[in-house]
């Protein structure tokens, strides 16, 4: 009786189960029963396949078509499910992203926590701030609200955010020229026993004495509270108080005593950077890191939601190192993908990540098409979920760019890395070999374009793609003015 036991998996009834590995990708578990005593052995009648639901991701297997396949092909019979993995990569994924996003609202040593107003616009910050004469005036500071509940575009950056003035040399620098030419008759100027540089006209305006063009101020003479204040997103820079600076929510220099000494893209940029003044800081870490973030509370649910529906259906079928390479390799190629058509647009978020589980969830969809329930039902599922994904990435902070070089990266990692149902032989051996050399190009020419192609122009379009100006200044809240 034992022979006759019913085994799972799509094993053949009445067939003792005796596994050989066929052929499969790299790691791919796929199994087949031997075959030399399968004509021998009777063969109990199959019952109906249970009836069940259409999932919302994945496809659900009929084991009525994957038994209609072994009795008209011996074939066939290689057409069978691979064993079930354990999940639990999907889940340290998702629990370390939560865990981060919450530190982007409370803060941690290195990086304060921020809290911007909700709404999908631009609002206005009235602060009475010190001059350097000690009278006081209104500072009117432009700032970006967040629709998603979250951090201030300023934080987002420093967390890692895609950004491209921080991954390579780019017309932000342009700015330090500017003020660098613009500093160049600055001088100490004395009141009342304070100090600071400036031209000889403010100088004279707040009533100072002016020592001369190129003449820094001794701190042995004068207490120097006037300093060197960076802030906002780009590369933006004024000598003030620290007062003032902190109405801007900049970044302080105390050390130095004019704009010229600084690199303002090391405080804007955060992350450790150190590049000299006139300088780059060259994170390349910034194509990985926008994987682990998100723009806010909001932001973070409706992916996480979507990740761990789709992501656990993956990790089942593929595995744990598979689906491991294939989600972080979608991130990192949507980002790159991203980062060539809209360079200066700051986007964070498991996004990209996630349509490349996209991408490689159509590939396991057409990988097992014959042996598949509700074949339409779960391509229209697929489809709609990437439809609507496209829609939401038209919101800031959301790369649409990166979406789609999720996408085709997943695709592209599908055909390397998921076990083969139906393919095998040449098929295996072409899909494999064209989407490792497709990959390997398209990573080549993207890196290409990105670090050798600075012009600003450069597709003076791309960026309604990632973001549609539903509001005035929605789109432009990468900048505080």
């Amino acid at each position: 009786m034992e022979d006759y036991a019913m085994e799972t998996k799509g094993a053949v009834i009445g067939t003792p189960a005796r596994p050989v590995v066929i052929d499969g990708p790299i790691g791919s578990n796929i199994y087949a029963e031997d075959d030399s005593e399968y004509h021998n052995r009777p063969r109990l009648p199959a019952g109906p396949p249970p009836k069940r639901p259409v999932a919302v991701f994945g496809p659900r297997y009929s084991q009525q078509a994957l038994q209609q396949l072994e009795d008209e092909n011996s074939e066939g019979r290689k057409t069978l499910l691979p064993q079930e993995h354990k999940v639990w990569v999907t889940y340290v994924i998702t629990l370390a992203q939560a865990i981060i996003c919450i530190l982007q609202l409370t803060g941690t040593p290195v990086v304060p926590g921020s809290l911007a107003p909700w709404g999908m616009g631009v609002y206005q910050e009235r602060t009475r701030v010190p001059l350097f004469d000690k009278t006081n005036a209104t500072l009117i500071v432009t700032k970006a609200e967040n629709p998603y509940y979250g951090p201030k575009t300023e934080r987002i950056v420093q967390w890692g955010a895609k950004y491209a003035p921080c991954m390579r040399r780019s017309s932000e620098i342009d700015r330090y020229t500017s003020i660098k030419q613009a500093e160049v008759n600055f001088g100490c100027c004395l009141l009342n026993g304070d100090c600071g540089m400036m031209n000889q006209s403010t100088c004279l305006g707040f009533g100072g004495a002016f020592t001369g063009s190129g003449v820094a101020c001794n701190p042995s003479l004068c207490s120097i509270v006037m300093r060197p204040c960076c802030y906002g997103v780009t590369y933006q820079c004024v000598v003030q108080r620290k007062k003032y600076c902190d109405a801007l929510d900049g970044h302080f220099s105390a050390s130095q005593q004019t704009c010229t000494d600084v690199n303002c893209l090391n405080g804007i940029c955060g992350l450790g950077a150190n590049a000299a003044p006139g300088e780059n800081p060259e994170q390349a870490q910034r194509f990985f890191l926008p994987i682990w973030l998100h723009a806010g509370l909001i932001h973070m649910i409706l992916n996480l939601l979507v990740q761990l529906q789709l992501g656990r259906e993956l990790e089942k079928t593929a595995g744990w190192w598979r689906f491991a390479i294939m989600y972080l390799g979608s991130g990192v190629g949507g980002n790159i993908f991203a980062s060539v058509f809209v360079p200066d647009q700051i986007s964070v978020g498991a996004s990209s990540a996630i349509y490349g589980l996209f991408g490689v969830d159509f590939v396991l969809l057409f990988h097992v098409w014959k042996i598949t329930e509700n074949k339409w039902a779960s391509l229209c599922c697929s489809s709609f979920s990437t439809i609507l994904y496209l829609g939401i990435g038209t919101l800031p902070w959301i790369d649409n760019w990166a979406h789609f070089g999720g996408f085709l990266t997943g695709i592209m990692l599908g055909n390397i890395f998921l076990p083969y149902f139906s393919w095998s032989g040449w098929k295996r051996n072409c899909g494999l070999i064209v989407s490792l050399i497709l990959l390997a190009i398209g990573l080549i020419v993207m890196l290409t374009l990105f670090y050798e192609n600075r012009e600003p122009e450069f597709c003076s379009w791309c960026k309604y793609v990632s973001c549609i100006p539903y509001t005035d200044g929605l789109c432009d809240n990468n900048e505080a003015s």
